[in-house]
């Protein structure tokens, strides 16, 4: 039965070596190809997606045109990311994004995307951008108390061993994944 949700791997490279990362559990190469773009919802990820942004914008921009013109819809696309540096460049891209710190570096970065964000609240709010803000304990104390966070939905996050792929989603790749040359 066919879903209505698609999580994409686009890259299995990645800055971050997390011991606990979901990726360490799968096969990649097993993964089924992605054959068409007729979903509801496309999360694309990775590894980090961000690390190749010309591609990232250049399969968006193809993935929105196809969904519109081959099947006359308008799925929501969103991209999954540590990156935050490249979220103010790349949102537009996107119905929404996911956002994880992966360490206390992060923070400063991500603190300078959040007042970006909030700076241009009213803007996402009429485009119904969604911004998910992925907060592990051990990242989320680095957070001042004080930061205004209210354009984000928080969603606290623990570690889960092997990271199933919900039932509701099915979980392919791109056909070559993006690599550094």
């Amino acid at each position: 039965m066919e879903k209505d949700k698609l999580r994409l791997l686009v890259t299995t490279q990645c800055p971050n070596k997390c011991p606990m990362c979901c990726n360490n559990s799968w096969d990649f190469s097993k993964l089924p190809v992605v054959e068409h773009f007729n979903y509801k919802e496309i999360m694309i990820t990775g590894g980090e997606p961000l690390l190749f942004p010309d591609e990232l914008a250049d399969l968006a921009i193809s993935i929105k045109r196809i969904q519109k013109l081959v099947y006359g819809n308008t799925g929501k696309l969103f991209l999954y990311t540590a990156l935050a540096e490249s979220l103010p460049s790349n949102i537009r891209y996107f119905d929404g994004v996911v956002y994880t710190p992966h360490s206390a570096a992060d923070i400063p970065k991500f603190l300078e995307v959040n007042d970006f964000f909030l700076y241009y609240k009213d803007e996402f709010a009429e485009g119904n951008t969604s911004l998910r803000l992925n907060l592990f304990p051990d990242i989320k104390k680095h957070i001042p108390e004080s930061t205004d966070l209210s354009s984000w939905k928080v969603k606290d996050m623990i570690w889960i061993k092997d990271c199933p792929v919900p039932d509701d989603e099915e979980f392919k790749r791109v056909g070559k994944l993006w690599e550094r040359i």
